[in-house]
């Protein structure tokens, strides 16, 4: 965003934002924390970048991503509450959930994260993209910087996760038509096939980049050798796309954090980032249920989901003791 469209700090936005904030910048446009003059709620207000919104294609991408999460029964996704287009600027708007904390490639810049914190931040990131999976939805640019560690709801509680920026999703029908093209998403989360003209994008593709984030997230560390300093962009090219990806563990050992991993994490990342889409888990639901079984995540429920649990067992009992007072005066 320009500086003659930079939101200022109480300034109003839309009639009805208060800025208290710029809270990022991407490529799409600016984040800022802001306060609903009406309600006090806060949320976060992601306003387009005036230099693109002559680009069809970005204006798309941003409409989709005002309404993608609807379409996903998952409270690891962050929800978006209205959107429109700003009467003065004429720039589009959305805004989204905002929780307190920060993103997953900060939080672990800040160190490695406690083993029972890593644990829960994989078993909600794995829910989130297994709802957006479910109803056909592929996400095509998960990195760090788009999964959110929000702080707990109340002290010894695990943190919150959200996954977020769906603005290059793909819903997978409409990539079944008509391929997708290339360029979309960030190079060392990417999968390969992103990179194809032409390509279906399938939810394998989000698995390739799981799999890279679950091996970050236990080590602390990228699992690419030329993603550092001292690295030229061909050696790095070549080794997304060319060279033999190695053991998990190897790497880790090579990273100096030998035993980080569990027991046949090698198996299970090899499988995920298979360069082959085909030879990937399809999904990650089904990448979630293989990793289940070597790095127990837990029969994890969303809170949406437990309520629905309760009041389903709740009507179950009521209708039993019913039926036994009825059979009892009989």
């Amino acid at each position: 965003m320009s500086k003659a469209h930079r939101l200022l700090p109480g300034s109003t936005f839309a009639g009805r934002y208060r800025v208290v904030r710029r809270l990022g910048q991407g490529v799409m446009g600016a984040v800022y924390l802001a306060e609903d003059a009406a309600t006090g709620e806060r949320s976060a207000l992601k306003v387009m970048s005036p230099e693109i919104t002559s680009d069809a294609r970005f204006v798309e991408r941003f409409e989709l991503e005002a309404r993608v999460g609807e379409r996903i029964a998952s409270e690891r996704v962050v929800r978006v509450f209205a959107s429109g287009v700003d009467a003065e600027s004429g720039l589009p708007w959305l805004a989204m959930e905002w929780l307190p904390g920060r993103d997953l490639g900060a939080a672990l810049g800040a160190g490695p994260l406690a083993p029972e914190v890593a644990r829960e931040v994989i078993a909600q990131l794995f829910e989130a993209m297994a709802a957006a999976h479910a109803v056909g939805i592929v996400h095509r640019d998960l990195k760090p910087e788009n999964v959110l560690v929000g702080e707990p709801e109340a002290e010894g509680r695990p943190p919150r996760v959200r996954v977020l920026d769906f603005g290059v999703a793909k819903i997978v029908h409409d990539a079944t038509l008509s391929g997708t093209a290339p360029g979309l998403g960030t190079p060392l989360w990417t999968a390969p096939e992103q990179g194809r003209e032409g390509a279906t994008i399938r939810p394998s593709a989000d698995v390739w980049a799981l799999g890279l984030l679950v091996f970050r997230t236990l080590t602390g560390h990228l699992f690419w050798k030329h993603a550092g300093e001292g690295s030229s962009a061909f050696e790095l090219a070549v080794e997304l796309l060319r060279a033999p990806v190695g053991p998990a563990s190897v790497r880790a050992r090579e990273l100096g954090c030998e035993g980080a991993l569990p027991d046949g994490f090698d198996a299970w990342f090899a499988r995920a980032v298979a360069r082959d889409p085909a030879a990937r888990f399809a999904s990650a639901g089904e990448a979630r249920v293989a990793l289940d079984a070597i790095y127990p995540l837990g029969a994890r429920r969303s809170d949406r989901a437990t309520r629905t649990l309760v009041a389903a067992t709740l009507a179950i009992v009521v209708a039993i003791a019913i039926g036994l007072v009825a059979m009892a005066t009989r």
